[in-house]
């Protein structure tokens, strides 16, 4: 058992649950750095939901969770850096609880997909998940986020088909969603108690603004919608096949390749520049993973499906602003400066613990 889980269940037990306790909090700095994203991994965030989590290579990793009951409610304000979240459906199905959670990013930014949307998410914005659903999340900078979790029973009876708004995010331009975005980012942990309303009534005060905010739900996705959805998954799941053509993603989904472009050209793109978009997230992710770090560029390319480097290099440097190989470079740069950086910290931590144990009297 590792040695962290006895703080989590000593903050578990002192807080009591969600559900009746006022506040708890876990910190990564409670453990040693080298052991901050297991800790977050296998064990706060679990506190909240089943997740998958990682970090950019290099990067050295914090976050806080705060968590605080608000009624039926739970509010969860996270403070975390850069990093990638992915929900699995395999997770889902280990999940005991069905939940709608209310995403409020106060600062940052990050990538959403989640029920066949992707979505980029701006500092105020809102969006709603479903717990129920896989998803992932990828946040290239240190963010700070609100998110409200609702028991799905008691969302309903506030909003119809909560599941027609998932996803869809929440600009704070004007009207009911700028009251929303606005309500969201007034609530304080620290505050909680100075409150003028019940908890509970608190609660109902959002879920009516998210009901104002979204307006009436949206019809289900079309056909359509749910077909370049399905297209798209096969994109990320075939990305790799050099020889992967439209042709044969057309047969793979039963739909002529004349349909298959016309579904590409509602959404206002083609298929050539999404799989090459998908092919291209992808290298950069390699290239960021120090696993494989000694992977040549041109076996990066071929893994994502380039059948020609050079090809790659260009598209690469078109889309990202630098070389592959150069992308590399900055990046085991960056990541060796945060670990001088770090090695010095814990050099001049012994320095002075070696100093503070000297018999008194002793001069340094």
């Amino acid at each position: 058992m590792r040695r962290w889980v006895g703080a989590i269940m000593q903050g578990a037990v002192a807080g009591g649950t969600p559900g009746g306790a006022m506040r708890r909090s876990w910190s990564t700095r409670d453990v040693p750095p080298k052991d901050a994203l297991a800790y977050w991994r296998d064990s706060v965030c679990e506190a909240m939901l089943e997740l998958g989590i990682d970090c950019p290579a290099g990067e050295r990793f914090e976050a806080r969770l705060e968590q605080c009951a608000l009624g039926p409610a739970t509010l969860n304000f996270l403070d975390v850096t850069a990093q990638r979240v992915e929900r699995t459906q395999l997770a889902v199905g280990r999940s005991a609880t069905a939940l709608f959670h209310l995403l409020h990013l106060r600062t940052g930014q990050c990538e959403l997909e989640h029920c066949g949307r992707t979505t980029l998410l701006h500092a105020g914005d809102c969006v709603l998940l479903d717990s129920t659903a896989a998803h992932s999340v990828r946040c290239p900078v240190a963010t700070q986020s609100l998110i409200v979790q609702f028991p799905q029973e008691w969302l309903r009876s506030w909003l119809p088909h909560p599941e027609r708004a998932v996803a869809q995010p929440v600009r704070p331009q004007k009207g009911w969603a700028l009251a929303l975005c606005a309500a969201l980012g007034s609530l304080r942990a620290d505050a909680l108690e100075s409150l003028a309303l019940p908890p509970g009534a608190v609660a109902e005060q959002l879920a009516a603004l998210l009901v104002l905010a979204v307006g009436r739900a949206p019809p289900p996705p079309s056909r359509r919608d749910q077909l370049y959805a399905s297209i798209r998954r096969t994109l990320q799941d075939r990305y790799h096949e050099s020889g992967l053509t439209p042709a044969a993603v057309a047969a793979a989904h039963g739909i002529s390749k004349r349909y298959l472009h016309f579904v590409f050209a509602g959404e206002g793109t083609t298929f050539g520049e999404q799989l090459l978009g998908v092919r291209l997230g992808r290298a950069r992710e390699l290239l960021a993973d120090e696993r494989f770090a000694r992977v040549p560029i041109g076996d990066v390319a071929a893994r994502c499906g380039f059948a020609e480097p050079s090809h790659f290099a260009r598209c690469f440097r078109s889309r990202y602003g630098a070389a592959p190989g150069s992308y590399r470079t900055h990046l085991r740069r960056q990541a060796s400066v945060v670990t001088l950086w770090g090695a010095r910290s814990e050099e001049s931590a012994r320095n002075l613990a070696r100093r503070d144990d000297r018999p008194e009297g002793i001069a340094s």
